[in-house]
């Protein structure tokens, strides 16, 4: 796990302790290039307890490095259902805050990127996997930008580019919620910006 500070990837545990629900492990970790010290939480996008059966014993089946090497990602199978999920540890100080339309401020959160995604998705022929991957993609575009708020209109238009690459649908449902269309001419205007895009005008000299 690369330091929220440094990006050094070379540390060592101090501390780790679960939480009071179970559903947590906080980790006090120590740079080993800049020693700084910083705490990283487990959860199962999160639980360490089995989301499914909530039994607290389980084997790791697989440790992968994700999200530009802030964030682990760990494949686990319960032993009591054998019923498999992934756990993501994710360094606290990455924290941003998100600058809202009327300037009130509320903490990033990619549940909430997940949710909407998953709403614009519905009843598409999108997996997880892809839905995941663009919250992966505007997570690590919102920390590249090394700043620690962004406004909540940059936030939207990095989820609508992503989106609207993998299915156009999905996009102008999403757009229609972020944007706040008002009526049938608001979503029109969209396609038909949609589709000049889509099929640009033919170059001179071109015979169509």
């Amino acid at each position: 796990m690369k330091c929220p500070s440094c990006g050094v990837d070379n540390d060592r545990v101090i501390d780790s302790r679960t939480s009071h629900d179970g559903f947590a492990i906080r980790r006090r970790r120590e740079c080993l290039g800049c020693q700084t010290r910083y705490n990283t939480y487990e959860r199962v996008d999160d639980p360490i307890k089995c989301p499914f059966c909530h039994e607290d014993s389980n084997r790791l089946l697989e440790t992968d490095i994700g999200e530009g090497g802030f964030a682990v990602r760990r494949q686990r199978e319960c032993l009591a259902c054998r019923r498999q999920y992934a756990t993501f540890e994710r360094s606290e100080e990455r924290a941003i805050k998100v600058i809202k339309k009327d300037g009130t401020r509320a903490p990033f959160e990619r549940q909430k990127i997940r949710q909407g995604l998953e709403k614009a998705c519905w009843k598409r022929s999108i997996s997880d996997e892809q839905i995941e991957a663009i919250v992966v993609e505007v997570e690590n575009d919102v920390h590249a930008r090394a700043e620690p708020e962004v406004e909540s209109t940059i936030l939207g238009e990095l989820v609508m580019q992503h989106l609207r690459k993998l299915d156009q649908v999905a996009f102008v449902r999403f757009a229609s919620v972020y944007r706040q269309f008002q009526d049938v001419q608001d979503f029109v205007d969209e396609l038909d910006g949609m589709m000049a895009k889509a099929n640009p005008p033919a170059g001179p000299g071109r015979d169509d």
